[in-house]
């Protein structure tokens, strides 16, 4: 029996504040885990699910996937023949830009009401955006779609916006916490030391900051070691260091936890974006 091979590739098109996401998967399993991005993608072939707010997704071919900034998902392969798709993840800066041009300049971001939608009409509006991302030379052209797209996906499933003063409702605990892991994100911080500075209970802390983020503190750090790890990609460091700055054990546990979450490997998301390395 032949083995079914799985592909992916993430990278950054000339378009700053993008990244562009697209994949086959026969046996790729994303583990919890949030984009500091709002995320649009498309699905084209096989069935592919999504665990969202306690409620589980399945992305059909031609649905849309609509997800905001912090939004706690996981994702796996849902069919026999697979799961094809292509993402879009946009900077909430380059969102904002977008937005005043949409409507009458306000202090409220837009955010998607439904993770999933039916909107044949912009199929193919998304896919002449990502075609011309993947051109040189085409600001014109990518920056138009984008704001044609934003507009067709924001009447389609929009119920509410974000106070850019506010992002969220955090309490004064939670936000202390979530500042001192920003800040210790490669250090082996304890349970007990995050309570006490917070002035809680290990286990209420850990309630209270899975009701307000989405995830646990451990899962949270995580996801800061990933980000600080995607920044460092751009250099030539050897993955191996890499690894071990940001908190990880070794480069093999950088490697499986990168692609859990972003569905390529350390090394693969190096190379997609012109970076030399040694050892790869």
């Amino acid at each position: 029996m032949s083995i079914q091979t799985e592909s992916a590739r993430l990278w950054e098109p000339s378009l700053p504040g993008i990244e562009l996401f697209q994949a086959r998967f026969f046996r790729h399993r994303f583990n919890k885990h949030f984009h500091e991005t709002y995320t649009i993608g498309l699905n084209e072939t096989g069935v592919g699910c999504c665990r969202h707010q306690g409620e589980l997704h399945f992305h059909y071919p031609g649905s849309f996937k609509l997800l905001n900034p912090g939004d706690v998902h996981a994702g796996q392969v849902a069919s026999s023949d697979g799961w094809t798709f292509r993402n879009l993840y946009i900077e909430p800066s380059l969102i904002k830009q977008c937005w005043m041009q949409l409507e009458s300049p306000v202090e409220r971001m837009p955010c998607f009401q439904e993770p999933i939608i039916w909107e044949p009409s912009l199929r193919p509006l998304f896919y002449e955006l990502f075609n011309a991302l993947t051109v040189a030379n085409a600001q014109l052209a990518q920056q138009s779609l984008l704001i044609e797209l934003l507009s067709g996906l924001f009447s389609r499933s929009r119920k509410r916006s974000w106070d850019l003063r506010s992002p969220a409702p955090e309490s004064k605990a939670i936000a202390l916490i979530r500042n001192y892991l920003d800040a210790h994100y490669a250090d082996n911080v304890s349970i007990d030391s995050l309570a006490k500075l917070a002035n809680l209970s290990p286990y209420y802390l850990i309630r209270c900051f899975r009701q307000v983020v989405g995830c646990a503190p451990h899962q949270y750090q995580q996801h800061q070691r990933l980000m600080r790890v995607k920044q460092t990609l751009r250099t030539s460091q050897p993955l191996s260091i890499i690894a071990v700055e940001h908190g990880f054990y070794d480069q093999s546990h950088l490697n499986r936890v990168f692609k859990q979450t972003f569905g390529v490997t350390p090394g693969q998301y190096q190379k997609d974006n012109s970076v030399q390395y040694p050892n790869s």
